[in-house]
């Protein structure tokens, strides 16, 4: 499952980059304000349709792939991401990398696993075989009712219209503080 935005910017990455230089006030008011925009719009409802208990048995303990919902709800957070390209796509000619400007993501290892298990060509993820779970991914989705991509695509690519909207906002100020050089396709 992918989500498609409907707006595009070129060009914002380096802009919050050389407004960082130029006024890091103004870029930390940006990027607060495009992180409240998203905090609003897309967290709630991701944080709503985690499941309040353990999807599987083997969640309900204290380790590292416990669940308890107001961990994982805690767990979902907005980050902006201005970072320029790693090495490998730099020798192949990228500048910038192809992630959003803000991203949200998940911090715990339960939810995260939760979330996109079954997605690869390897259901187990593990060449040893007492060790694999084949199963996994199919309980998981017959507990909760849809495949890989549970939570944080599911509830949250509802609400990329409305957040984009909103955002577009604000990247038309940053395109100003930089003399407009964010292209919108």
């Amino acid at each position: 499952m992918t989500a498609t935005v409907a707006i595009e910017y070129y060009g914002l990455k380096e802009a919050l980059r050389e407004l960082q230089k130029v006024s890091p006030a103004l870029r930390t008011a940006i990027s607060k304000e495009m992180l409240g925009i998203v905090r609003e719009t897309m967290i709630p409802p991701i944080q709503d349709s985690i499941p309040s208990s353990a999807p599987l048995q083997g969640m309900k303990h204290n380790g590292r792939t416990s669940w308890t919902k107001t961990s994982q709800q805690r767990a979902v957070v907005a980050k902006i991401d201005t970072r320029k390209a790693r090495r490998r796509n730099l020798q192949q000619g990228a500048q910038w990398e192809s992630v959003g400007v803000v991203k949200v993501i998940t911090k715990t290892a339960a939810l995260a696993i939760t979330d996109m298990a079954g997605r690869g060509p390897n259901q187990t993820r593990n060449r040893n075989k007492l060790l694999g779970r084949p199963n996994f991914a199919d309980d998981l989705t017959s507990k909760l009712g849809r495949g890989p991509s549970r939570f944080l695509w599911f509830a949250g690519e509802r609400n990329v219209d409305p957040t984009m909207r909103r955002l577009a906002d604000v990247v038309n100020k940053v395109a100003d503080a930089t003399t407009g050089r964010i292209v919108t396709r």
